[in-house]
């Protein structure tokens, strides 16, 4: 029993610890979107006869972000093919099956919009996505408008 209260004792001192003398963090006020970039997702079937889902980075040629307006305009290239990412399935890659994701000001949050694509799955970039980016402060948020043009 002794025990027992020992270890409550050393827990509840710790917890009471943690609540006190740490250093105050910012709270930050930015809400924007400062990188895109953008992925292809395909099945390989390796030599062996076996598979696995590959990755492949694509090349941003062109970006352009606008913080006033709240827009981002991107050009996206396919990579020549290679041994894993061959002619036929680079050949597959179409505006409406890429993989994007952000980069956002320090502690920001993002989430879709009016139907936009979910970040980190295939979606379909035809025509502009919006985004809400909102400050880790909870303070800020602001709807930006993403556009994607997709060159071979």
């Amino acid at each position: 029993m002794k025990k027992y209260l020992f270890i409550i004792a050393v827990l509840a001192g710790m917890t009471s610890c943690l609540k006190s003398g740490l250093d105050e963090l910012p709270a930050f006020d930015e809400a924007d979107i400062t990188g895109v970039f953008f992925e292809y997702r395909y099945i390989y079937t390796r030599p062996d006869g076996g598979t696995e889902v590959k990755n492949q980075t694509l090349t941003n040629s062109a970006s352009t972000i606008n913080k006033e307006q709240a827009t981002v305009t991107v050009t996206v290239n396919v990579p020549a093919a290679n041994s894993t990412f061959t002619e036929s399935e680079r050949n597959n890659v179409s505006i409406n099956s890429l993989i994007a994701r952000m980069d956002l000001t320090t502690a920001a949050k993002v989430e879709p919009v009016e139907g936009a694509p979910a970040l980190g799955s295939p979606g379909n970039f035809a025509s502009p996505a919006k985004y809400k980016v909102t400050s880790a402060d909870g303070k800020t948020s602001k709807t930006w408008t993403l556009s994607v043009t997709l060159v071979k």
